[in-house]
């Protein structure tokens, strides 16, 4: 089936909510029909046969916070009588209109002088004053109470009337099977008008199919609940014992390993040490090696970190982990004395540049306009422009359907972007267009993929960034070993190395040499992630270097034609005008 087979709807519509949210639901019945039990599907059916009124009334509150709603909460255009649409849902099984809550429940859904008559009635032997503040009140009602009871039960004549949700749970599972994740809402997806952006078709076959089994789907809700227990302030440990078993799925096993360092790390803020390591040692989440030695430190001798800490520097390629593995080895050889020198890193070329302080702006804009020229040309391209070029290289491979990847037709790029696994089902398609940068066929292919996915929403493109003049002008004079190298990079950790390129591309076709600049201003310096991205340019001879700017108060005539005339004098061929430095 094609992803596209959805339509946006339009938000002229009035219940383009409703739309969505039927097409969501229509989608989950076409595909996953084999993972809802009968009664589930039954449910849903009978929800779209239902009169429009009461599937919009339904909707509305699946995309609010909670399950219990007042009634007189419930007011709606679309929805002009009330008691006939909740008779309707009532009657489908989707709502409850004699819910059992707790008085803490009832106190939430109360107002502050609602509260104050539920104290009145509940304790009449109380002085109660009627400025009392709802949590003083609360205080009192709640000292005792603590069972479950209807709300005519706690208050025999309400000024309103409940219903809750009976149909949560089965939404929280459509709700993963569409997204594929459980951190977006409802209301993320259907109040949004989707036919503002476009989306690239990815086919949807069986055999990518996200969820397979209905217990992966089990699994992953288990494991939220687990997750939201422990947010809400439950034993860990408790909570640790009651993990399922993985099973034999990639992405969701990916997900397993997340929740289990999740919840070391919770533990660690805690200070439940021990508990804390056991749950490291479990997960293959690559943090957790490193927290696994961050934590012993105290405890085991530095040799023995030391050790462990070499080892793991030996087996991890990404270069975040690396540095944080590089700093426990320095603690500890300087504890247990022993003679460690971390690996040598290539110089930063660092030149610096005064320029009058700018009124407004960025200081990057600053410098753009200060060192243009007529064949120089400056664009602040930051993290748009080699993250770009690199997706419009790799386009087929982004959006291969494979399981795991793509969930609905509404996805900016495959759920498994960042993901420590990304390239492995993918192989033979990036090591195809790394090929082209061998042949040649790049150019080509970048330019042709510019130019038909063009506004396309894309995780790795921001498309109001890459003009087509600095596009042109990038492929001509960046070498394709340059780019080869900065792709490879890219593809170590996308997830992180999609932050801290360079902020600026100086380009000259008169030389036909190009420059990647970082622009540092007053007090600003690098961070790890842009001194890793310098290291690794540097290493493949890629001209890179930080310009620190230092702010002048007044000048008596252009910083700018002052620099010139130092550059018409000292500059050497092939020296960029950043690399010359006036003081003023």
């Amino acid at each position: 089936m094609n992803l596209t087979t959805l339509s946006p709807t339009s938000l002229d519509n009035p219940l383009y909510y409703l739309r969505n949210a039927q097409q969501v639901i229509q989608l989950c019945l076409n595909q996953y029909a084999d993972l809802l039990r009968p009664d589930e599907i039954k449910q849903l059916e009978q929800l779209l046969s239902l009169d429009e009124p009461a599937q919009a009334l339904l909707i509305r509150m699946v995309m609010r916070k909670g399950v219990l709603f007042r009634q007189d909460n419930l007011s709606y255009n679309e929805v002009p009588d009330l008691q006939a649409a909740l008779q309707h849902l009532l009657a489908a099984g989707l709502i409850d209109d004699q819910p059992v809550l707790s008085l803490e429940a009832l106190c939430d859904l109360c107002r502050r002088e609602e509260c104050l008559l539920l104290a009145r009635h509940r304790l009449p032997e109380n002085r109660l004053t009627a400025s009392m503040r709802k949590s003083d009140l609360l205080a009192v009602l709640l000292e005792q109470d603590a069972d479950q009871q209807s709300l005519h039960s706690w208050w025999p004549e309400p000024p309103f009337e409940l219903v809750e949700l009976r149909c949560n749970s089965l939404f929280d599972r459509l709700r993963l099977m569409f997204f594929g994740n459980l951190y977006q809402s409802w209301s993320e997806f259907v109040l949004t008008e989707l036919g503002l952006q476009q989306f690239e078709p990815v086919l949807f076959t069986s055999e990518s199919r996200p969820f397979q089994r209905r217990d992966e789907v089990d699994l992953y809700l288990q494991l939220q609940r687990l997750r939201e227990q422990v947010v809400a302030g439950e034993d860990i440990e408790a909570v640790s014992q009651s993990l399922p078993e993985p099973i034999d799925c990639d992405w969701i096993h990916y997900r397993y390993q997340k929740v289990l360092f999740q919840l070391g790390r919770e533990a660690e803020r805690r200070q439940q040490i021990e508990l804390a390591l056991q749950l490291y040692q479990q997960s293959q989440h690559r943090e957790a090696q490193l927290r696994t030695l961050r934590l012993p430190r105290k405890r085991e001798s530095p040799e023995r970190v030391f050790t462990l800490a070499t080892q793991a520097y030996a087996q991890l390629l990404q270069p975040e982990i690396r540095v944080g593995l590089q700093r426990i080895q320095q603690r500890c050889a300087r504890k247990a004395g022993l003679d460690y020198r971390p690996p040598e890193s290539i110089k930063v070329p660092v030149h610096s540049l005064t320029l009058p302080k700018p009124a407004h702006g960025r200081v990057e804009n600053a410098v753009i306009e200060h060192l243009s020229d007529t064949d120089t040309q400056l664009f602040h391209v930051e993290n748009q422009l080699f993250t770009g070029l690199f997706a419009l290289l790799i386009w087929p491979a982004l959006y291969t359907p494979l399981r795991g990847a793509f969930f609905n037709p509404f996805q900016s790029g495959p759920a498994d972007l960042f993901r420590p696994g990304f390239t492995e089902g993918r192989s033979e398609l990036i090591e195809s267009a790394f090929q082209q940068l061998l042949t040649g066929a790049y150019r080509d292919t970048i330019l042709q993929h510019f130019e038909q996915k063009q506004g396309i929403s894309c995780a790795l493109i921001y498309w109001p960034s890459l003009q087509p003049e600095l596009i042109e002008t990038a492929l001509e004079l960046i070498p394709a070993t340059h780019l080869e190298a900065i792709f490879q990079h890219l593809l170590l950790d996308l997830r992180h190395h999609r932050r801290g390129l360079p902020d600026l591309i100086e380009l000259n076709r008169a030389t036909g040499c190009y420059r990647l600049i970082e622009v540092k201003g007053p007090g600003d310096r690098l961070q790890d992630h842009q001194r890793l991205w310098i290291q690794a340019m540097l290493e493949h001879d890629i001209p890179v270097s930080v310009l620190q700017v230092a702010g002048m108060r007044q000048t008596c005539e252009s910083s700018r034609t002052l620099l010139v005339r130092v550059c018409r004098t000292r500059r050497q061929p092939g020296t960029s005008l950043h690399a010359l430095t006036y003081n003023g």
